[in-house]
């Protein structure tokens, strides 16, 4: 492993002990004070959106159209990402199009059935395409090399944060409830592993790019 793997490898552990950080100085603080940081449009929700964008300036500057031509699948699920950080998978319908009550609910219009329908069918193309192309060297690479790792790492924080979304919820409907505290200790994990996301995305980014300057052949890296 290079030097500039090394670097890249202590930036990961820096940002995973500022999450772990940011956790227990949202534990220390006040209901108020935590809701404010944590909560819905607030300093770590903001800052994962700015991640996001950040990562796709880096994708348009460093990459250029050859890579956006060839790589508009990944483009457009970090874009996707990030605009459903900024709630915009709910912000123009009756609810979230991820959710699939849209889709049988009397409530929402058929028309917006209809365009939730056709940018899930799009999104999922595009992992698809992510999976055929990537998988296998990924699986290969992903403990060997800072790309692969640190992108797994992402998808790591993905499926965590997506499954410690709405806890108090999900156990409920079990007939197991917990207190307002874990509930909302939950919640502020939940928006310290979705900032970890787009961070770990940035890591990525720049170490692909890095490597990349030095050859022209994308495809043959993850």
């Amino acid at each position: 492993m290079g030097k500039n793997d090394k670097l890249y490898l202590f930036v990961m552990a820096i940002i995973v002990l500022g999450m772990i950080s940011l956790f227990v100085g949202t534990e220390l603080v006040d209901e108020g004070t935590r809701t404010f940081i944590a909560g819905e449009n607030g300093p770590i929700e903001t800052a994962s959106a700015i991640g996001y964008m950040a990562v796709l300036i880096i994708m348009l500057v460093q990459g250029g159209w050859g890579y956006l031509k060839s790589h508009a699948y990944i483009f457009a699920l970090v874009a996707a990402l990030g605009l459903r950080e900024l709630d915009f998978d709910k912000r123009f319908t009756k609810m979230g199009i991820l959710k699939s009550k849209f889709y049988v609910s009397p409530e929402v219009p058929y028309t917006e059935k209809i365009i939730g329908f056709l940018v899930i069918l799009i999104l999922l193309y595009c992992v698809i395409l992510l999976l055929r192309r990537y998988l296998r060297s990924f699986l290969a690479r992903c403990l060997k090399e800072v790309v692969p790792m640190s992108a797994g790492i992402s998808l790591f924080f993905i499926i965590l944060s997506k499954s410690i979304d709405g806890l108090s919820r999900k156990l409920g409907s079990l007939g197991i409830n917990i207190s307002h505290r874990i509930s909302a200790s939950a919640e502020s994990i939940e928006e310290i592993v979705e900032l970890g996301i787009p961070l770990m995305l940035l890591v990525s980014a720049i170490a692909f790019f890095n490597s990349t300057n030095k050859s022209t052949q994308y495809d043959e890296r993850v």
